[in-house]
């Protein structure tokens, strides 16, 4: 027994630990370059042989940029880990966008503290159940019913908030946005009105953030869902977690004890929460469970208040990067609609394309999306003219596609008017993502930021603080465009310092 421990501590000893990795190191170094099925496909060195350069990436939240500066220097399809390829082509991007053939990645499967969902799920089958219950609800026909309810949460009661603070400084509108957001869609899937933004009660948004960095976590790294995480570690992340989950479920009992005592059982109130009890399959007849209907709806507050206060942020900050831009869109507004009016969603898309073009450029050139990870389908794909074969994946890179030159004239430019009475090139803004896996929640989403837009300019004067770091006066030296404020990747593309980049000067508007 003696002999056989010294032997096997022999194999720790320097030297040998020494030859072992330098063995395996050379191994992985030959298989990249010379017998990988990806040695043909462009990339570079680091990228064939490690996950690192992403994983990097993903952590410090510069996905964008890792993103275009692979495919500016490597093309439409490059290695971007030993096993997995970017995809950057618009056509490429649509068409596994396009299929269920391409399934989600594991990423998305090891977010296990909520049910399966529409969002998460990896099963063709329940994502084409899921859709036909929730499609309609979300539909933009559907939501006009709960307009009301959306301008009440949302335009109207940040247009009051700001009136009582203009002219008295600047504020901070990304958090604004981010409350305003969240008390649209906990408004319409809680049962009742939230007003955060009014009255600064940030419970909610608390327990949607912590939620944001459970999921996040739990999929980039699943030892967050071990038992020392779980109890030690992320415990307060889990706890916030839970008391979402808790809110949903009480909000359905008590939607349920509300419907009991009402007298005309076709007198339901018109909200999200109603209609996914409601939702049925039309082919199979199911409805969804409690625990799906809470699953859903937190699912709707994770994705859709986060993308939506994002995409208003980034409206604003290139509207003010861009005066010219904002001075149009503005008097747009103004041509049409009394200082008092609240406008609607559809007098916006009839009324207001100028600034719809505005809205659609801020979503291609700061998408709240960045990589769309999926499973390359038995028999392999050929991509740009390189063969993928099964057992790899492919990263759909919405940043790239939406930055195509190949599609986008001066792809780096914010140029609204490429917008304008241009339905074609609205559909090939790939934010929302394309085909079956398409974001449900997208008309709600466009609903929200349009009609946000309009109202404040409708009703304020925006103004860059004389403090602010950046301005349209503030060009990169090499393309001569405005230099944006830094940004951060954790799921979704946010900001990286709103405290101190995104605060207007606001004013009530005078004419």
């Amino acid at each position: 027994m003696a002999s056989l421990v010294a032997s096997l501590l022999s194999l720790f000893k320097p030297f040998n630990v020494f030859c072992g990795v330098g063995a395996y190191a050379f191994w992985k170094i030959f298989h990249a370059l010379y017998l990988s099925p990806l040695r043909n496909v462009p990339g570079s060195f680091w990228m064939r042989i490690s996950k690192l350069p992403m994983f990097i990436a993903d952590v410090r939240g510069t996905e964008r940029d890792f993103m275009l500066r692979n495919y500016e220097r490597y093309g439409s399809v490059f290695v971007m880990e030993p096993r997995k390829v970017a995809v950057c082509d618009p056509d490429d991007c649509a068409m596994i966008l396009g299929s269920h053939a391409f399934a989600k990645d594991q990423k998305y499967a090891n977010v296990d503290f909520i049910e399966p969902n529409v969002f998460l799920t990896r099963d063709p089958e329940l994502n084409k159940q899921r859709r036909r219950q929730i499609g309609p609800v979300l539909s933009a026909k559907n939501l006009k019913k709960m307009e009301d309810t959306i301008l009440d949460a949302g335009p109207r009661q940040l247009v009051a908030k700001w009136g009582q603070v203009a002219d008295q400084g600047k504020i901070c509108y990304y958090y604004d946005f981010m409350l305003m957001t969240f008390d649209i869609i906990g408004s319409l899937g809680f049962g009742h009105a939230q007003r955060s933004l009014t009255t600064g009660d940030r419970r909610i948004a608390h327990w949607v953030k912590r939620s944001f960095m459970l999921l996040f976590l739990q999929a980039i790294a699943p030892i967050a869902k071990s038992w020392p995480f779980k109890r030690v570690l992320a415990k307060s992340l889990y706890a916030d977690a839970n008391k979402l989950i808790e809110l949903g479920s009480r909000a359905i009992e008590q939607r349920r004890e509300l419907l009991l005592k009402e007298a005309d059982a076709n007198n339901k109130p018109a909200d999200i929460l109603q209609a996914f009890i409601d939702a049925e399959d039309p082919e199979s007849r199911i409805q969804m469970t409690k625990s799906q209907v809470v699953t859903e709806t937190i699912i709707g507050l994770l994705a859709g208040s986060d993308t939506s206060s994002n995409t208003l942020a980034w409206t604003v900050h290139l509207l003010l990067m861009h005066p010219q831009h904002l001075e149009r869109a503005t008097k747009e507004v103004r041509a049409v609609f009394a200082r008092d009016h609240t406008i609607t969603y559809e007098e916006a898309q009839e009324s207001l394309p100028f600034l719809e073009a505005c809205m659609f450029e801020s979503l291609r050139l700061r998408p709240v999306t960045s990589n769309l990870p999926r499973c390359i389908p038995r028999g392999g794909v050929v991509l740009q003219g390189h063969f993928i074969p099964d057992g790899h994946s492919c990263s759909v890179s919405i940043v790239a596609a939406n930055m195509s030159s190949r599609v986008w004239a001066h792809p780096y430019k914010y140029l609204p008017e490429r917008f304008l009475n241009n339905n074609i090139r609205k559909k090939r803004v790939l934010t929302f993502s394309t085909g079956v896996r398409v974001c449900p929640g997208r008309h709600l989403a466009l609903m929200e930021i349009l009609t946000t837009l309009a109202n404040i300019l409708n009703a304020f004067d925006l103004k860059l603080p004389e403090d602010s770091l950046f301005g349209p006066e503030r060009v990169d030296k090499q393309t001569g465009l405005p230099v944006l404020m830094p940004y951060s990747y954790a799921i979704t593309c946010a900001p990286r310092f709103p405290d101190r980049d995104c605060n207007v000067v606001i004013s009530k508007r005078k004419d």
